[in-house]
């Protein structure tokens, strides 16, 4: 059985010698790479297109996922660092887990509707929520209206007429349709680029 992770829903090499030239603090074992924290009771301030959602994320998240989070990026290594935390998890209540290179998680195993709690645990408390914005930052960089780079992207690719508007999109007008058509995957993984070149 296949699962994906939060779309932006996300997400891988280890850069270990990229964090040592990009001036990253020492990991402790079992931490992931990346710069320390903000000193105690401190709070980064993020800028950027996606200053809010790191903000957000941020505040929500644990002292590991923070201290990936704390410089306003989130690197490979670090990125990796996490899924490696959700595969260990998932491998431990049972689960033969891994991620495609597009980064999405699949795993397979008996008992997943019982183990369901479990499972959103493991992916939870291992930095699910690092992982799904990187993605999405990696997906659209600028942070560009969704809706409005999804219709560009289906009118690229002929999956939707060129009078089809984001209002249509957001109001499902031909959505069903839309979701069979293979296009719909392409735009949804890569909308900026999916049918150009």
């Amino acid at each position: 059985m296949t699962r994906g992770r939060p779309r932006i829903a996300a997400l891988v090499a280890a850069a270990t010698l990229a964090c040592l030239l990009a001036g990253c603090a020492p990991a402790e074992p079992g931490s992931p790479p990346g710069p320390a924290s903000p000193p105690h009771g401190s709070e980064p301030v993020f800028s950027g297109p996606w200053g809010g959602l790191f903000a957000s994320t941020y505040a929500e998240a644990d002292e590991v996922e923070r201290e990936a989070l704390a410089d306003g990026e989130i690197s490979d290594a670090e990125y990796a660092y996490f899924q490696g935390a959700i595969v260990d998890c998932l491998d431990g209540i049972g689960f033969e887990a891994s991620f495609t290179d597009a980064g999405a998680l699949q795993y397979s195993g008996t008992g997943v509707e019982e183990k369901q709690e479990d499972i959103n645990a493991c992916n939870l408390d291992n930095g699910v929520r690092v992982l799904a914005l990187r993605d999405a930052i990696r997906r659209n960089p600028d942070n560009l209206d969704e809706s409005g780079i999804m219709v560009d992207c289906l009118k690229r690719l002929g999956v939707v007429a060129d009078d089809y508007t984001r209002d249509m999109f957001e109001s499902g007008v031909e959505i069903a349709r839309i979701l069979d058509d293979e296009g719909f995957d392409a735009c949804n993984a890569d909308p900026l680029h999916a049918g150009i070149g």
